[in-house]
C-alpha cells in the first residue's frame, strides 16, 4: 500500500512531459480557501520547508502543483524543478524567488492569474509522499491592477481541479469565521455535495475570542464531512523570523494537549495528524480509483493508435513505384467519398442537417420548382401592355378576330422569364457540388497539402467544364419553348373552347344588369308618354317653309324606325349581348352604320332646299306643293354634277381652315378601354396563362433532369479520369506528397504519447504482480 503514492507520482511523472496527466486525471490533494486563511503556510509546515512566496494579497496567481517524496538516504532537502530536471535546488530561498520570476513570466507582474501549472518536486526524509496543488486563493473585489471579473477568473480555475472526480478536496477554513460563511466549503459542497471527497482544515484556533470555541465544528457536528476536520494552528508573521517550523509544531502539540476544550480531541488535531489523513485518505483513494485508472490509460492507448493510424506512415512511399500506387489509391478513395456523398451513401455522425445529393434535390424541389410555380405572368404585364400589344399586333387595319400575333408576343416575353432562374439554379448545384469536394475528408488525403490542393483544383476545373454545356443546354430548352408556339398542345385551353367559355360569361353578365335595369325603366314609362304629347304641340307651329324639310326628316327618321324595328325581329333578343357583337359583321354595328348615313342624307337635303328655295321652277311640280318640291330637291341632291361641286376636293378648305395637330413621338393607349377591348384583353389573358401553365411544367421538369445529366453525373463519370490524367505523374509525386509540417509534428507526438501510454501501464502491470 505504501507503493501506491509513488506509483501515481511516476505515473504523473510519465504523463508530465506530455501534457498528459490532466487528460487521464490521476488522483491529488487540491487545496483550496480564501486569501489570508493561511493556506500557503499550511503547505510550509506539511512540507516541513518554507518554500512558497508570501506577502499581502493575492500571492499564488498560478497552480503549483508539488509532489512530496520521502527519500531516506536524502543528506539535504531539495527542490527540483519539472522544467529544469536533474536540477537539485537546497536552497529555499532561491526556490521562492524561482517560483515568482516563474509566476511573473507567465502571468505578468501585475496581481493577474494564469491556469498554466508549475510542477516541482521536493525531495526529503522527513515528508511522506504526497500530491498536492496549491490554488490561488478567492477573493471577493479586484486590488491593484486586477481585471473586474478577478473573482469569477480564479473560480474558472480552480473548478477544473476540484471536479477531478480522482482528486481530494482540502477546504482550509479560519477559526475566526463561521463555517456557514466559508467560501472554500461553500465551492467544495458544490462539487462534492454528499462531501465523500472533502477534507476540511480550520485555522488559527489560537486567535479566537476567549470564551468561544469550534469544537462541534472539529467535532463533524455543523458541517459533516466524510473524512472530517482537523484544526491547526501556524506561525503568525512574528513568529516567521524568530521560530522554525519545527518548533512550531511542538508548540502546537502543547497548545491542544494542555487546551480545557481541545484536549479531549488533541490526539486528532495538528500538523502531524493532518498529514497522515492526507497520507491515508490519498492512498484508499487511489486503490479505489485504480481500475479506473488503468481503463482510461488503455482507452488513450487506443485512441493514439486510431490517429496514428489516420496520420499514415510515410517510411513505406521511398519507392516511386509505391508512390504512384499510394497516388491511385488516394484518388480512388477520393471519387468513390465524392460519388457517395451525392447518392447518400457516405455516412457521418452529424445528421442534424442534410448534406451532399439531399441538398441538391432540396435546390430542384423548394427553391427552383417552388419559385418558377409562383411566376405570374401578370405580376409584371398590365391591361395596358396587352391593349398595346393587340393594336400592335393589328397593324393598318383591325382583325376581325383577336390577333394570334399579340398572343404569340406576350407569352414570349412570359417564357424568356424562365431562363434567369433556371440559369440560377444550375450554378447553386455548382456551388453545393463545390461544398460537397470541401466535405470530404480521407485522412491520408490531409497528410499532404499540394496533394489535397492539387485535388481541388482538378476538380473545379471540371466542374466548370460541366457547368457551360449545362447552361448551354438549359438555354436551348428555353429556346425550343419560344421557337414554336403549340396551340394544339392537348392541355391548351383556347380556340372555341376558349370563345364559348368566355361567350357564356359575358352573356351571363349582360343579363344580371338588364334584370337589375327592368325596374328602373318600368318608372320612367308615364313621363315619356307625357314628354310625347308636349312634343306634338310643338311641332304644330312650324312655318310653313319647313314644313317640306321637316316632313322629309319625319319621313327619314319614321323609315329608320320601322328598318331597326324590321330588323330586331329577325335577330335573337340576346343578340345584342353576344360575345361576337362587338364583330364588324354584327347586326349592332350594321345599324349605327345606317343611322349615320341617313343623318349624312338629311343633312345635305337641307342645304339644297336653302339654296332653291327663291327660284322659278318650270317642273311639273308646284312651287306650292310640298311633295312636288320634295321631290325635285332628292332628284337634284343624287345628281352626280351637284354631289361634284359641292364635295370636291377643290372646294373642300373654302369652308374650313385650319392645321391638323403634330403626332406624338410616341403614342400610349391612355383612354378608357371599349368593350371589345376588354373582351379581347380578357382572352389573351386566359391564353397566356392557359400555355404559360404548360411551358413551366416543361421547364420545371427538363432543367433538373439536365442538370442532373449534364452536371452532376458528368462531374462524377469524368472525375477519376481527369485526377489520374494530372495527378498520376512521377515527376510531381515528390511534391504531390511533400507532408504537411504539422501532421508530421502530431504523428511524432502521437508516438511519443503511445510509448508513455504504455511505460504507465507497465507500471500498473507491475504492481498488480507485486501485490
Amino acid at each position: 500500500m505504501d507503493k501506491l503514492i509513488p506509483l501515481i507520482n511516476e505515473i504523473h511523472d510519465v504523463l508530465s512531459k506530455s501534457q498528459l496527466s490532466n487528460q487521464l486525471r490521476l488522483p491529488q490533494i487540491v487545496v483550496i480557501g480564501s486569501q489570508s486563511t493561511g493556506k500557503s503556510s499550511l503547505l510550509e509546515s506539511i512540507v516541513g520547508q518554507e518554500i512558497l512566496p508570501r506577502g499581502k494579497g493575492i500571492v499564488t496567481r498560478r497552480p503549483i502543483e508539488i509532489q512530496l517524496k520521502n527519500q531516506q538516504n536524502a543528506e539535504q532537502d531539495y527542490v527540483e524543478f519539472s522544467e529544469r530536471r536533474g536540477e537539485k535546488i537546497t536552497d529555499m530561498d532561491q526556490v521562492r524567488k524561482m517560483i515568482d520570476e516563474d509566476t511573473e513570466k507567465i502571468a505578468g507582474k501585475n496581481k493577474a492569474i494564469s491556469n498554466v501549472p508549475l510542477r516541482l518536486k521536493f525531495y526529503s526524509k522527513n515528508v511522506v509522499d504526497l500530491i498536492l496543488v496549491d490554488l490561488p486563493g478567492m477573493t471577493k473585489n479586484p486590488v491593484g491592477d486586477q481585471p473586474q471579473d478577478i473573482e469569477q477568473q480564479i473560480l474558472n480555475l480552480i473548478e477544473p481541479y476540484i471536479k477531478n472526480p480522482n482528486s481530494i478536496i482540502m477546504a482550509v477554513s479560519k477559526g475566526s469565521d463561521d463555517l456557514a460563511n466559508s467560501e472554500s466549503l461553500k465551492l467544495s459542497r458544490k462539487i462534492d455535495p454528499q462531501g465523500n471527497r472533502t477534507i476540511g482544515v480550520i485555522t488559527q484556533l489560537d486567535l479566537i475570542d476567549e470564551g468561544a470555541d469550534v469544537l462541534n465544528d472539529l467535532q463533524n457536528k455543523t458541517y459533516p464531512l466524510k473524512l472530517g476536520y482537523v484544526g491547526v494552528i501556524m506561525r503568525g508573521q512574528k513568529d516567521i523570523k524568530i521560530k522554525s517550523i519545527k518548533e512550531q509544531i511542538a508548540d502546537e502539540k502543547a497548545y491542544f494537549e494542555n487546551h480545557s476544550i481541545y484536549k479531549r480531541v488533541s490526539n486528532k488535531m495538528g500538523i502531524p495528524y493532518l498529514i497522515k489523513l492526507l497520507n491515508l485518505s490519498l492512498m484508499n483513494h487511489i486503490k479505489k480509483t485504480l481500475p479506473n485508472i488503468r481503463e482510461n490509460i488503455v482507452q488513450m492507448l487506443n485512441d493514439r493508435e486510431n490517429d496514428l493510424k489516420q496520420y499514415g506512415d510515410y517510411s513505406s512511399l521511398e519507392d516511386k513505384k509505391d508512390r504512384g500506387i499510394f497516388v491511385l489509391r488516394l484518388i480512388s478513395q477520393f471519387t468513390k467519398s465524392y460519388n457517395s456523398l451525392i447518392q447518400g451513401h457516405y455516412i457521418q455522425t452529424n445528421n442534424d442537417e442534410l448534406q451532399g445529393g439531399s441538398r441538391i434535390q432540396y435546390i430542384f424541389n423548394n427553391i427552383f420548382r417552388k419559385s418558377i410555380t409562383e411566376l405570374n405572368p401578370f405580376d409584371i404585364l398590365k391591361d395596358e401592355d396587352i391593349r398595346t400589344a393587340i393594336k400592335n399586333a393589328d397593324g393598318l387595319r383591325q382583325s376581325l378576330f383577336v390577333a394570334e400575333g399579340a398572343f404569340e408576343n406576350l407569352v414570349k416575353q412570359q417564357i424568356s422569364r424562365l431562363l434567369n432562374p433556371s440559369i440560377q439554379c444550375s450554378h447553386l448545384v455548382y456551388e453545393e457540388l463545390r461544398r460537397i469536394i470541401n466535405l470530404i475528408n480521407v485522412p491520408e488525403i490531409q497528410r499532404f497539402d499540394n496533394f489535397n490542393n492539387r485535388i481541388f483544383q482538378v476538380m473545379e476545373d471540371v466542374l466548370e467544364r460541366s457547368l457551360k454545356p449545362t447552361d448551354q443546354m438549359i438555354k436551348n430548352l428555353i429556346e425550343v419553348e419560344l421557337g414554336y408556339i403549340n396551340t394544339n398542345h392537348p392541355d391548351f385551353i383556347g380556340g372555341i373552347e376558349l370563345v364559348q367559355n368566355q361567350s357564356e360569361q359575358m352573356c351571363k353578365e349582360e343579363e344580371q344588369k338588364r334584370n337589375q335595369q327592368k325596374p328602373q325603366a318600368a318608372q320612367y314609362a308615364n313621363k315619356n308618354e307625357r314628354g310625347q304629347e308636349t312634343d306634338s304641340d310643338a311641332k304644330s307651329v312650324i312655318s310653313n317653309k319647313s314644313q317640306a324639310i321637316g316632313g322629309i326628316e319625319r319621313n327619314q327618321k319614321r323609315q329608320q324606325s320601322q328598318n331597326v324595328q324590321a330588323t330586331s325581329q329577325s335577330t335573337p333578343t340576346d343578340q345584342d349581348s353576344s360575345f361576337w357583337s362587338w364583330l364588324p359583321f354584327s347586326s349592332k354595328q350594321n345599324k349605327q352604320t345606317e343611322l349615320l348615313d341617313s343623318k349624312l342624307k338629311i343633312m345635305n337635303m337641307k342645304k339644297l332646299a336653302e339654296e332653291n328655295q327663291g327660284k322659278d321652277f318650270s317642273d311639273s311640280y308646284s312651287q306650292n306643293s310640298p311633295k312636288g318640291y320634295t321631290r325635285r330637291v332628292y332628284r337634284e341632291f343624287m345628281a352626280p354634277q351637284s354631289y361634284n361641286d359641292d364635295y370636291s376636293i377643290n372646294n373642300i378648305n373654302q369652308g374650313y381652315q385650319g392645321n391638323l395637330p403634330q403626332v406624338p413621338t410616341n403614342i400610349r393607349l391612355e383612354d378608357k378601354p371599349s368593350k371589345r377591348e376588354m373582351s379581347e384583353a380578357e382572352m389573351i389573358k386566359n391564353l397566356i396563362v392557359s400555355y404559360f401553365n404548360i411551358v413551366k411544367k416543361n421547364i420545371n421538369d427538363s432543367v433538373p433532369k439536365t442538370i442532373v445529366s449534364f452536371l452532376v453525373n458528368r462531374s462524377v463519370n469524368i472525375a477519376e479520369r481527369e485526377l489520374v490524367s494530372n495527378l498520376y505523374k512521377e515527376d510531381i509525386f515528390d511534391d504531390l506528397l511533400a507532408e504537411n509540417s504539422y501532421i508530421a509534428k502530431q504523428r511524432e507526438e502521437t508516438k511519443a504519447q503511445m510509448i508513455l501510454l504504455r511505460s504507465c501501464l507497465n507500471v500498473l502491470n507491475d504492481l498488480d504482480a507485486k501485490f
